[in-house]
């Protein structure tokens, strides 16, 4: 591979919504898409700087060729996407968040999530309503020390496409 060219796009979004009057129970929705393209056509996309959709977005080998991992609960790592990753995301969230503590010095919070996302090998198959979806439950607690942790359970509906690598 020399001489790789090929850009990548991505848009995302994020609002809070609080939905009672004393703005403990939050709504957080988020949108994201993503695009890879090639500016020459005769040497094609790049194999590095994917999408791998699925799972809890923690692999550790997101270095490793470039990979962008984008978290999507309720399924194993990387199953959505192909082997190779691919070119085209777009990933929905829906999350409601109630506070169990607000002390400064450890912040706690339950949350209930609704997702729908995927990753398309090209223009082709891309249809942004087409989508593995998933819900769940999970705590977070923030500490100034360590910043944010938590951990979530999801439950993944839909069966996986033809390219992705988890299918079958």
């Amino acid at each position: 591979y020399k001489y790789l060219e090929y850009y990548k796009l991505k848009l995302s979004g994020e609002w809070f919504f609080p939905l009672t009057t004393d703005k403990k129970l939050v709504l957080r929705t988020r949108v994201g898409f993503g695009l890879m393209g090639a500016y020459n056509n005769s040497k094609g996309l790049s194999p590095f700087d994917r999408f791998y959709l699925g799972g809890s977005g923690l692999t550790g080998v997101n270095q490793i060729g470039g990979r962008e991992v984008i978290a999507l609960r309720g399924y194993e790592d990387g199953t959505i996407s192909a082997s190779a990753g691919d070119p085209l995301a777009a990933k929905y969230t829906m999350e409601l968040r109630y506070p169990i503590s607000l002390n400064p010095s450890a912040t706690f919070f339950v949350l209930a999530f609704a997702e729908g996302g995927n990753s398309y090998p090209n223009f082709r198959y891309f249809n942004p309503i087409n989508l593995k979806r998933s819900v769940g439950a999970g705590i977070r607690v923030f500490l100034p020390m360590f910043g944010m942790l938590g951990i979530d359970y999801g439950f993944g509906f839909d069966k996986l496409d033809p390219w992705a690598q988890g299918r079958g």
